[in-house]
């Protein structure tokens, strides 16, 4: 399916508002308020990965429900779901019904991802790179605004006022998903076939969330950066904008000369920015390490996702599926991080990311990438 350019701006405008509005409601609000109302460190831990565990599993049935029902309802489901539950918070004066909330909340990210990107991919079969780059840069903006505008309004005006501002950003998501059009649907019943080419697609995606969330979960803890909060958060900040500005232009890239070349220079380069990880011992080094991780990361995953949708012509169970498997690697980074210590568990996450790759590249010699340009 062809059509103008102008069908994606709706599709980016939700994709700004529903990452900004999600994002807005858990970070950092959702430590805070958890704090709040008295819940502990181990409740909030529990709490914040709810959501997270929730799209391990959500993300692929997402995906193939809108191949078989179509894209638009799916995303209408999901901005629903935006718009509804930061209004559950106010419901919430404990752990298990806090982390209900989270669990409801996480269903809508969850469905908007993937079967966001599954649209463009449907609109823009020629240009799909391109197009998928700006919307994940359209996401990565609202990521990127979201914590200091959430923080600035509990200071000034309290959580109440974060809730309703996050409902809100939902009811622009929900409306904008009329707009949409219907692609999918083409399934008449269930079915999915396991592809051991994109479960490798998704572990290279795994490596590099792995690699993300165990950044910005232990980059402030690193002794040159623990009375430097502001700092830390700067780096990371300046890590969002990078890939933000790249995506689109690595989209593209990956549009002209295929798929494969520019996934072996990002990963190459999201493995040896956690071996600067592993071996820094100053600021200078760190720097150079998230610029190289921003970088790699958005050059590789600018062409995992359309590669996923070329390998297998069920294009929303495709990219379900890979969202699902990147969760995992995920919600492991900071734990296995957090076990094996800094130097060894950024070391880890770079050795694994290499081996992904390895692998992979020994799978697309041996012809799972015949049909898909090189």
């Amino acid at each position: 399916m062809r059509t103008d350019s102008k069908a994606l701006y709706p599709i980016l405008i939700a994709g700004f508002f529903a990452i900004l509005g999600s994002t807005m409601g858990k970070s950092p609000t959702l430590p805070l308020y958890s704090q709040s109302i008295g819940l502990g460190k181990g409740e909030i831990g529990l709490v914040a990965a709810a959501s997270t565990v929730t799209g391990i599993f959500i993300n692929f049935a997402s995906g193939l429900l809108s191949d078989v029902y179509g894209r638009k309802r799916l995303l209408k489901m999901s901005g629903f779901v935006f718009l509804s539950a930061p209004l559950l918070y106010f419901l919430a004066g404990d752990a298990l019904t806090l982390a209900l909330v989270r669990v409801y909340y996480g269903v809508a990210t969850a469905i908007f991802v993937p079967v966001s990107f599954a649209l463009v991919s449907d609109l823009y079969p020629d240009r799909k790179g391109t197009f998928m780059g700006f919307l994940s840069s359209s996401t990565l903006v609202g990521r990127a605004l979201a914590p200091v505008l959430a923080g600035s309004i509990i200071y000034f005006l309290g959580f109440s006022v974060v809730f309703v501002l996050c409902s809100l950003t939902g009811l622009v998501v929900f409306a904008l998903t009329f707009r949409f059009p219907e692609t999918g649907g083409e399934l008449k019943r269930f079915e999915f076939t396991f592809s051991g080419e994109l479960l490798l697609i998704g572990l290279l995606d795994a490596a590099v969330y792995m690699a993300y969330q165990g950044i910005e979960t232990f980059l402030p803890l690193f002794y040159y950066l623990q009375d430097k909060a502001w700092l830390s958060g700067l780096i990371l900040t300046v890590e969002i904008a990078i890939m933000a500005v790249v995506k689109p232009y690595a989209g593209y890239l990956s549009d002209r000369v295929g798929r494969i070349k520019p996934i072996v220079a990002g990963m190459t380069m999201v493995g040896l920015a956690m071996f600067v990880f592993a071996l820094s011992d100053s600021l200078s080094l760190v720097v150079l390490g998230a610029v190289l991780f921003s970088v790699g990361a958005s050059i590789s995953e600018a062409s995992t996702k359309p590669l996923a949708t070329e390998v297998s012509r069920l294009r929303g169970t495709a990219l379900g599926f890979l969202e699902s498997v990147k969760d995992i690697g995920q919600a492991l980074g900071p734990v296995l991080i957090g076990f094996l210590g800094f130097r060894t568990g950024f070391l880890f996450v770079g050795v694994f990311g290499l081996g992904a790759l390895a692998v992979f590249l020994l799978r697309a010699n041996s012809g799972f990438s015949r049909g898909i340009n090189r």
